[in-house]
């Protein structure tokens, strides 16, 4: 039998994505970007609430959003809100 090397799995899901439901807030989805400001496109189209999140931080200021290859979505935080 012919082996290969290890596997890698990527579930190309972030913080912001694993959150719990009580955790669900804004305040809660920009402490997550501050750990990995990436999201996946796919958590931004399966979870309403996540891509809600991330529009009221856009409109308040406090992230915006900046260049990320597919499959992926890259928010600066930004320091103050505008």
């Amino acid at each position: 039998m012919k082996t290969f090397g290890p596997i890698f799995i990527d579930s190309f899901s972030g913080p912001a994505a694993d959150l719990k439901p009580a955790d669900r807030t804004p305040s809660k989805v920009l402490a997550a970007l501050r750990k990995n400001p990436r999201v996946s496109t796919w958590d931004m189209s399966e979870h309403p609430w996540l891509q809600g999140c991330i529009s009221i931080l856009q409109k308040q200021g406090y992230i915006k959003s900046v260049p990320e290859p597919y499959p992926w979505h890259r928010w600066e935080i930004l320091g103050d809100p505008k």
